[in-house]
């Protein structure tokens, strides 16, 4: 399942030592909520999954969660800020139908949906000799 977004907005979790650190919650102009990612430090990565609470059969109500490390936060809200449009990708490692308030996935990923031109970018020499 591929839900297509074009707004995201953070949350950063106060007091947290291990365990869920921040996460992007993402939506797109036709859906108030399309999928978050959760960023995890300290612990075994949950497995990520597709989460449908009301109407497993509408896929306007499933919602794409996936987990990751902490330590590619920083990587993916740069990767927002400056690239783009993005999708997000899920498929359920059972074929359907879905059972219970979620189901299983795995291929989870973030995805722009149109090819980059080459040399867009800045180029930051000084990243490449501190």
């Amino acid at each position: 399942m591929t839900k297509n977004i074009s707004k995201y907005s953070i949350q950063l979790i106060a007091s947290a030592n291990d365990g869920l650190q921040a996460q992007i919650l993402f939506a797109n102009d036709t859906a108030f909520f399309a999928g978050r990612i959760d960023f995890y430090k300290g612990v075994n990565l949950p497995t990520s999954y597709l989460w449908h609470p009301n109407n497993p059969n509408d896929e306007s109500q499933t919602y794409l969660v996936l987990s990751m490390s902490y330590l590619f936060f920083a990587e993916t809200v740069d990767l927002l800020r400056n690239e783009g449009p993005w999708s997000m990708e899920l498929w359920p490692s059972t074929p359907a139908p879905f059972s219970g308030a979620s189901t299983d996935g795995y291929g989870g990923r973030l995805k722009t949906t149109s090819n980059e031109m080459v040399g867009e970018g800045d180029f930051n020499f000084n990243l490449l000799h501190p």
